[in-house]
């Protein structure tokens, strides 16, 4: 079966959404690539799913030129991409039309290059890429022929015997698409394959998907599967998206740097915000560093950006964002003044706790609204003084809790909130079934106050209850 997300990739540049500027200086590159100023190769560098190959293969569509790839699933070692990348670049190859003047040399996922010797438990070594960077540099400064090199972290490229590259080609950064750019590609497709869904779920799949438009499209194929129809419940299936990648290679950076640029290089190429950082870096402090001296000093660094995150949110200067960052990455990383312990970085407890409790979250919220519209109180006053009340009324009886259902017109997951018990469970089925019975009855009891005249010349004046009165309602169901 083929993939969605190749069947609808752009044919051309003028079919990408977002990167406007980023996508005008790619085609300015290729239209004065050959002069004597313009680098014979361009880095796409930005994060997954945001356009990079597509954006290389609309580029080649739209100049006439053939496509030469050599992608993250091939072999990548210096000889293979000597063998095959510069080779095109040097001579007249064939195209995937045929014998072509001019070819895209198109080197995807360039980052992904595992020069570093690895050692498995049986210690054996792995040089499979071994001298790849080296073959990319020598391509760029050989070739006849225009070379796209796309990646998702520059730094990995550029590092060490990377940093050739890096002078030999112009660097061009794209950003992820918006969320009203994805959910308006969701619609096309949807419109194409000839999908029923509504726009509640295009935004669910949007927000799941966070930027990553191919990622969205994988997602609405696989709930395709089968279906023609795509609920909201259906979007839940997918679960919370990977997007530890990138900071797991940005941590490895900053805890195993012995020096002051390489972390900080690294933390301003990820594209996270500085607060969802400082989480991972304080997080995994204790679990690389080993000395208690080098953990003291690491989040003295973490709690100083902290405060300086905290000024940000106070007075909008958004300047100390530099400062944070710094403290975070390379301060952290000159913090350690002996070897690391070596474990794996871990995800951070308190967002796998919050991701995972996130749903519970939001019926619990849900559910003091509705107790707050009756008793006249804000969410969190709900949360604070009925909620622990009402749980243990109607734990204890199930009458009282079949009619509280039925008037606050509570669902399954909101009454098994409540309760403090799966939602699956006969209990909670069987007072949802008793609560039916006072759905149709009026929320809210209007009391017709007597009017008194105090004087004949006066004007009439109602007696309203008063504060306490009305929150008794709730208990009087």
């Amino acid at each position: 079966m083929e993939s969605w997300a190749e069947k609808y990739r752009p044919e051309s540049l003028s079919d990408l959404i977002g990167n406007t500027k980023t996508i005008n200086d790619l085609k300015n590159w290729a239209n004065s690539w050959g002069n004597k100023t313009t680098k014979k190769g361009v880095i796409l560098s930005g994060p997954p799913g945001c356009g990079k190959t597509s954006a290389a293969i609309g580029l080649a569509n739209d100049m006439g030129w053939g496509v030469v790839e050599l992608n993250a699933s091939d072999t990548r070692s210096g000889a293979v991409i000597e063998g095959i990348a510069l080779r095109a670049g040097l001579f007249q190859t064939f195209g995937n039309e045929g014998l072509s003047n001019r070819n895209l040399i198109l080197l995807d996922e360039a980052d992904n290059l595992y020069e570093r010797a690895e050692q498995s438990k049986k210690k054996v070594k792995n040089y499979s890429d071994r001298g790849g960077k080296k073959a990319i540099a020598k391509t760029l400064e050989q070739t006849k022929q225009p070379v796209v090199i796309t990646v998702n972290d520059l730094y990995n490229l550029t590092k060490g015997t990377g940093s050739k590259i890096k002078r030999l080609a112009l660097t061009l950064k794209f950003q992820r698409p918006s969320a009203v750019s994805v959910a308006m590609v969701l619609n096309n497709v949807c419109e194409s394959e000839k999908l029923e869904i509504s726009q509640d779920t295009i935004r669910a799949m949007t927000e799941a998907a966070k930027g990553d438009l191919r990622a969205a499209i994988n997602d609405l194929q696989s709930l395709a599967e089968g279906n023609k129809k795509i609920l909201v419940e259906d979007v839940e299936k997918l679960g919370s998206r990977d997007r530890e990648i990138e900071m797991f290679d940005t941590l490895n950076v900053i805890f195993n740097s012995d020096n002051y640029e390489d972390p900080r290089t690294a933390i301003f190429n990820l594209n996270e915000q500085p607060r969802e950082v400082a989480t991972w870096v304080s997080d995994n402090i204790p679990i690389m560093y080993k000395h208690p001296s080098d953990i003291e000093r690491a989040y003295d660094k973490v709690a100083y950006a902290d405060l300086l995150l905290a000024r940000v949110m106070n007075n909008q200067n958004y300047g100390l964002w530099g400062y944070a960052s710094e403290l975070m990455s390379s301060g952290v990383a000159l913090s350690k003044a002996h070897p690391t312990t070596g474990r794996r970085l871990q995800f951070p407890s308190w967002i796998r706790k919050m991701g995972a409790s996130r749903f519970q979250r939001g019926y619990r919220n849900s559910l003091a609204k509705k107790i707050g519209g009756v008793t006249h109180q804000s969410i969190k006053e709900s949360k604070m003084e009925q909620l622990a009340v009402l749980s243990l009324v109607c734990q204890s009886d199930h009458g009282k809790a079949a009619r509280i259902a039925g008037k606050l017109d509570l669902n399954e997951n909101e009454l098994a909130t409540l309760m403090g018990i799966d939602k699956k469970d006969k209990r909670i089925t069987d007072i949802m079934e008793k609560s039916n019975d006072f759905r149709q009855e009026s929320e809210v009891v209007t009391l017709d106050y007597p009017i008194i005249h105090e004087k004949e010349d006066e004007e009439p004046k109602r007696i309203t209850p008063k504060a306490d009165d009305k929150q008794k309602s709730l208990f009087e169901f």
